[in-house]
């Protein structure tokens, strides 16, 4: 049987219990063997050092400590995966893994207001983020995680500044055949991660779901997009997703967005007698000119009008103009009168026959 455990501090700071010296061990095997019965016999509480027992091989300190502070830091950072070393047989794994949960323990603990065990100085907040989308091992949407991943990484070097943690942060949000694909790389009874370095990762990951001939495939998008009824703005915008990956000069950028540019657009730089021969600046110049098109085309015209329309107007009955002639002697004719009924053709009635006879009137 130990003996009675005596706690006390080292000058590093990490509690040393002293109990029997483990059995002198035949292998490094029956060492972590002996060592995690003494942690089986007495649980790890949360401490801000891992608790060292005597007797413990000096090379195993460097791994204790490592589990301890990947536990510290995974509760600071909110993050649940996390990098081991695979060492000797399972009983080694979950030993340190008993020591990295008095890390985490511990860490929990400490109130929100005081939590700051990271060994860098204090710095600003960082900027927030949004999260990136999980990526499910569609090829188009490679590139655009791995940008966001890096605008992550960069906004917070101190939380991120491991491979072990970026590695299981990006781990964190594939899904799909891509989450597939990570699965063989976990070790499940450990939560070691198979990729010793973040680049390793992005590597492999790129050697499965990036496209092999990006070159190609940008250079075919571009020659096939048009401007259509966007803005020239938002043309410019998708139209530079492609030219940078192509690294174009001036003039080959030039003649790709002038090819993709709507008829009106067209029409505006013919009537340009210098145009620039920087890219930038022929931008500038078709996005004014593509503003003054649209500008043009919304204003109306309308003719404007002395009167009310003709629609408007109250129809009326003409009503018949008395002759002027007068007597029996021949006197002027009445044209306006003549003028009406022959619009009207209709047969003179007896009086009106007689009357016209007898004053010489047109009949």
């Amino acid at each position: 049987m130990p003996d009675q455990t005596i706690s006390s501090s080292s000058a590093a700071g990490a509690q040393i219990s002293r109990t029997d010296t483990p059995a002198q061990a035949t292998s490094i095997e029956e060492a972590w063997r002996s060592f995690y019965g003494l942690i089986r016999a007495t649980p790890l509480q949360p401490s801000s050092f891992p608790t060292i027992f005597g007797g413990v091989p000096s090379q195993f300190l460097g791994l204790i400590y490592g589990a301890h502070n990947a536990g510290v830091s995974t509760a600071r950072s909110t993050h649940t995966n996390f990098d081991i070393p695979v060492v000797g047989t399972g009983t080694a794994a979950l030993t340190l893994w008993a020591y990295y949960n008095q890390g985490y323990q511990h860490r929990l603990t400490l109130p929100p207001l005081t939590q700051n065990t990271s060994p860098h100085p204090l710095s600003a907040p960082a900027s927030k983020l949004y999260e990136p989308e999980d990526f499910d091992g569609t090829r188009a949407k490679f590139s655009k995680f791995m940008t966001k991943l890096a605008l992550v990484f960069s906004s917070d070097p101190t939380r991120y500044a491991t491979d072990a943690t970026k590695i299981s942060y990006a781990a964190s949000y594939l899904s799909g055949s891509a989450a597939d694909w990570f699965e063989p790389h976990l070790n499940k009874a450990t939560g070691a991660i198979r990729f010793m370095t973040y680049e390793a990762f992005v590597r492999a990951l790129k050697n499965v779901y990036d496209d092999p001939d990006a070159r190609a495939t940008a250079e075919r998008k571009l020659y096939n997009l048009k401007q259509g009824n966007k803005d020239c703005s938002a043309y410019h915008a998708e139209f530079c997703t492609y030219a940078t990956t192509l690294n174009y000069d001036d003039m080959t950028k030039i003649s790709f967005f002038s090819n993709g540019a709507n008829q009106d657009l067209k029409t505006a730089l013919s009537y340009q007698v210098s145009p620039p021969e920087t890219f930038e600046e022929f931008v500038q110049l078709c996005i004014k000119l593509d503003n003054r098109v649209k500008q043009l085309r919304s204003q109306t015209y309308r003719p404007a009008h002395t009167g009310p329309a003709a629609a408007s107007r109250p129809t009326t009955t003409p009503v018949p103009t008395p002759s002027t002639a007068s007597g029996t002697a021949p006197g002027p004719m009445d044209l306006s009168q003549a003028d009406r009924t022959s619009r009207k053709k209709r047969p003179l009635s007896p009086e009106l026959r007689k009357y016209r006879q007898e004053n010489h009137l047109c009949m």
